[in-house]
Formats: C-alpha cells, structure tokens, sequence
C-alpha cells in the first residue's frame, strides 16, 4: 500500500502530494481567512511537487476562490461587511485581476517577483509599529481616489501573481480606507475573492488548471477557512494583527531566499 502512494501519480505528481497538499489547504485557509497569506503556504508547496509554474499558479488559484468565499461568506453571514460600500472596489478588483491573469501568461514576472519581499516588509513593519491600528474605523472621509487606485494596482498583481494577495489588500483598507482590522479582515475577503474568482476564469479557459488537485484543496480551503473566520470574529485584533505580522515577514523571507539565493 505505501509503496503504490509513493510511486502512483497523478496530473503529473506522486499521490503522495494530494495529502500533503490537502493538509496544507486547510492550514492555508485558516491563515488566509486571518490574514491573507494562504498562498505563501500552499503555492510552495505546489511548485515543490513538481507541478510547471502556470499549473502551480492555475491550482493554487482555484482553490483559493473557495477559501476567499467561504471566509467572506462567514463574515457577511456576521453582519461585518457592507457590500455597497465595497461594491466599487469589487469591481475595480474584478477588471484589473482579469488582466493580470492575461498578463501573466505572456509576461516575464521576475521583476515584479524581486520588488514584492521588500513591499511585504514595509506592510509588516505598518502593522508592528503603527499606533492606530485597532478594529476602530478612523478615517471618515478617506481618499476614495487612492483607494481606488491602489486596489487597481493590488488587484492586477493579484490576479498576475498573487502571493500575499489578501495581506496587500488588507493593508490597503486599514492604511488608506481607514477601515478598523476587523471591519478591514471582512471586506479584504470579498475582494480578494472578486481577484481569485476572475483570474481563476481565465486559468481555467487555458486549460492550465489540475482539477482532481484543485477540488481536493478546496475541501482543505473551506474547511481552514471556516475555522479561520470564527477565530477572527471571536478575537479580532488581537489575533489578526500579530498573524499578519508574522505573515508578512514569512513571505518576505520566503521571497528573498527564492529570487535572491
């Protein structure tokens, strides 16, 4: 019996990887559902197993839209987002994703992959030391153009490359919305789901995604996600802002050493 899960394989990986890979999808959608990283957990891990990077990528995308939903639809089932205040950014999240999933396909994305660890740093240092993050809204009038803007510019990395994706979008809502952490957990979800959602089409119109691994992850994602999500609601800041922390010095290590070592 072990020696068939260690020689059989499927969609190109050993069948041992469908358990390891599973495991790790229910991990990642209780990080992700905390903080956005879900993806620094599950795409190495992809790419370790053998799979070529637009598989990885495709995969790793899809299960990712189930455990952005699951996440969003817990929070939204609680009361804490309001989509018509979103409903643009939603928008903006869904045209500017579809593009970056195009772009990635025929664009070189090492640049963009050599910038990011230093972007995930400056992230994680705003929530260490910054004094005003709580799950208290502070801003009254943000500035919406900046907003905007820069969910625009999230939303086509997201939907280009991804990692880190919800910790970006996270910090955008906290930093420039002036969203409380909690408030900022919830709507980050929708978003994010928005960009998973819409470059996950185009993934799946290329013909790039493993579907017998995706759909076993994404039993993994909802079951993390789930799990994740009540945490958040039980505990809000408290927790969400020392697993964001950590997240994105763990991703900006991971970077480092992969595009510079």
């Amino acid at each position: 019996m072990f020696d068939f899960i260690t020689t059989s394989s499927f969609e190109h990986i050993a069948l041992y990887w469908y358990l390891i890979l599973f495991v790790a999808s229910i991990f990642g959608g209780v990080v992700g559902s905390l903080s956005g990283g879900a993806g620094m957990i599950t795409m190495p891990l992809l790419l370790l197993s053998g799979l070529n990077p637009l598989a990885a990528l495709a995969t790793n995308k899809l299960q990712a839209c189930v455990g952005s939903f699951t996440g969003a639809a817990h929070y939204y089932a609680q009361g804490m987002v309001d989509m018509r205040s979103n409903a643009l950014c939603i928008t903006i999240a869904v045209v500017f994703a579809s593009m970056g999933a195009l772009s990635v396909q025929v664009v070189e994305s090492a640049i963009l992959s050599k910038i990011l660890p230093f972007v995930m740093i400056a992230i994680g240092a705003y929530f260490l030391f910054s004094s005003k993050i709580s799950d208290d809204d502070r801003a009254k009038s943000p500035h919406k153009l900046l907003l905007y803007g820069t969910c625009a510019l999230a939303s086509f990395y997201g939907g280009f490359l991804g990692v880190g994706i919800g910790t970006l979008v996270l910090a955008m809502l906290v930093g420039i919305g002036g969203y409380g952490l909690s408030k900022a957990l919830a709507s980050s979800r929708w978003i994010v789901f928005s960009i998973n959602i819409a470059s996950t089409l185009f993934f799946v119109l290329s013909g790039h995604v493993l579907w017998l691994l995706g759909i076993l992850m994404c039993i993994g994602q909802a079951i993390g996600a789930r799990s994740g999500a009540k945490l958040a609601i039980k505990h809000g800041a408290k927790i969400i802002k020392p697993v964001v922390i950590c997240m994105c010095f763990a991703i900006s290590l991971q970077l480092i050493i992969r595009e510079f070592f």
